[in-house]
C-alpha cells in the first residue's frame, strides 16, 4: 500500500468521526464526544495545544488538567512530525480537494511562491502573543479544523452553521485562485504551533543515497509537494507536514528504489 492510499484511510476515518460524533451524542452516545478544539474519548480528553496554551496565557493560571490534554497532540508532533496536519486535519482534506479541482480546470493561481520559515514561525508568534491583548484564547477564532468540526456538529443538531464558516470559504476560494495551499503553508496557526515542537530525532523527509538508492535530479518530488516545497534540497522544516506524497511519487519513478525516505 502506498502513503498516500494509507493516508486517504485515515482522512476518510477523521472525516466521518467528525460526522459521527454529533450524531452518537444525540442519542445519548458519550463515549467519543466534543470537536477538534478539545476532544474526549471516553475519560481521556484532548485539546489542540494551542488553544490549550493560550487559554493558560490569558488566564495567568496553569491548569494541569489542560497541560495533561495537550500531552497527545504535542507526543504526537514531537515524534511524528506534523502528521495531523497531513493526515488527519478536515481543512487539509478540502484544500487537497481544492487542488484537484484546479488542476482539472487548469486553474492558474495569481502567486507562487516557497514560504520562509521564519515568517511562518512569526505568524504563529503573533496569534499566540495577541491572546492576551484579546483577553480569550484567539486561535479558537482562526483554528479551521476547529471551526470544520464544530460547525459540523452545529448543522447536524441545529441545522444550521454560523459565521465562522466563512473563514474556512475565504481559505479555500484563496487556494484556488489567490496562491496555493497558503493557508496550510503560512497562515495556520494550529500547524505553526505544532511545528514548533521538532527535535532532532522527529520524523521527516529526508534524501538518503547509497549504491542501490540514487536520485536522478528529475524534481518530480518538488513537483508532487502539495505545499510547493523542495524535498530532495533538505530545507523543508518546519513547513513539511510529512504526507508522504514526495515519497510515494519517487518511488514511483524509481520503481522502488527511492531515495526519499521517512527518517528519524
Amino acid at each position: 500500500m502506498t502513503i498516500r492510499r494509507a493516508r486517504r484511510a485515515v482522512q476518510i476515518l477523521t472525516l466521518g468521526m467528525i460526522v459521527l460524533i454529533p450524531i452518537l451524542n444525540r442519542a445519548e452516545i458519550t463515549f467519543l464526544s466534543g470537536t477538534f478544539y478539545s476532544l474526549a474519548i471516553g475519560p481521556v480528553w484532548i485539546t489542540d495545544p494551542i488553544i490549550g496554551f493560550q487559554t493558560m496565557l490569558t488566564s495567568l493560571r496553569i491548569d494541569k488538567a489542560l497541560l495533561l490534554s495537550m500531552v497527545i497532540p504535542l507526543a504526537a508532533a514531537a515524534v511524528l512530525g506534523r502528521v495531523f496536519c497531513s493526515w488527519m486535519c478536515p481543512q487539509n482534506t478540502l484544500s487537497e480537494w481544492v487542488d484537484h479541482l484546479a488542476d482539472r480546470l487548469s486553474s492558474k493561481r495569481m502567486f507562487t511562491f516557497r514560504t520562509p520559515r521564519h515568517v511562518r514561525t512569526a505568524v504563529t508568534a503573533a496569534v499566540v502573543l495577541a491572546a492576551p491583548l484579546a483577553g480569550f484564547p484567539l486561535a479558537s477564532l482562526l483554528s479551521a479544523p476547529g471551526i470544520i468540526s464544530a460547525q459540523t456538529a452545529r448543522l447536524i443538531k441545529e441545522g444550521a452553521v454560523g459565521a465562522e464558516v466563512i473563514l474556512i470559504a475565504v481559505i479555500l476560494i484563496a487556494e484556488l485562485f489567490v496562491a496555493r495551499r497558503v493557508w496550510c503553508s503560512t497562515l495556520c496557526p494550529v500547524g505553526g504551533f505544532l511545528a514548533l515542537f521538532r527535535f532532532r530525532r522527529t520524523m521527516r523527509v529526508a534524501l538518503v543515497e547509497d549504491a542501490q538508492h540514487h536520485c536522478g535530479r528529475c524534481h518530480a518530488c518538488d513537483e508532487a509537494c502539495q505545499l510547493g516545497l523542495a524535498p530532495m534540497a533538505g530545507d523543508i522544516q518546519p513547513v513539511c507536514h510529512n504526507c508522504g506524497d514526495c515519497i510515494d511519487t519517487c518511488a514511483r519513478l524509481q520503481h522502488g528504489a527511492r531515495p526519499l525516505v521517512f527518517k528519524r
